[in-house]
């Protein structure tokens, strides 16, 4: 199969790929924290069934675009909204996804799931959609640690 990976298909060009088990132990974390109804990814089909329409949701559309926008993190996820249909597969970049262009089914949020963030083929109408973990507040005081500390050493 030759086709362009997600992170490439959004303008990302250095990503590391995790696959299999240790993709599978991220996506469950990721399902448990959002999806918390679910517990698999079964029977959610690409352009079917969709993650991002049953994921809980604090903002949407053009409020989750500018909170969304206000987040950053040292390292980013990127996980389809059919994950594992294809293959068991995530992408960890630096570099964080702006925009949608192409309008595809996808998740980004940091590695230590503090909030995220679901593009879908309906942006700017149903989507995008922003959710914040439970422990959002302890959770994303880290990632702002890290970046600012990130900052100070490459300054």
């Amino acid at each position: 199969m030759n086709r362009t990976s997600l992170p490439e298909s959004l303008g990302i060009e250095k990503y590391e790929v995790v696959r299999d088990e240790d993709a599978i132990r991220i996506a469950h974390t990721w399902l448990a924290a959002f999806c918390p109804s679910r517990t698999s990814f079964k029977g959610i089909l690409r352009f079917k069934t969709y993650m991002w329409d049953i994921m809980e949701c604090d903002l949407q559309s053009e409020e989750a675009n500018l909170e969304y926008c206000k987040h950053e993190a040292p390292k980013y996820v990127i996980m389809e909204d059919c994950f594992g249909q294809d293959e068991k597969i995530v992408y960890v970049v630096t570099q964080k996804p702006i925009g949608n262009e192409h309008l595809q089914d996808f998740h980004i949020f940091p590695k230590n799931l503090a909030w995220t963030m679901a593009f879908t083929h309906e942006d700017g109408w149903i989507g995008p959609k922003f959710s914040k973990h439970k422990s959002y507040e302890k959770l994303n005081k880290k990632n702002q640690k890290a970046i600012e500390t990130m900052r100070r050493n490459y300054v």
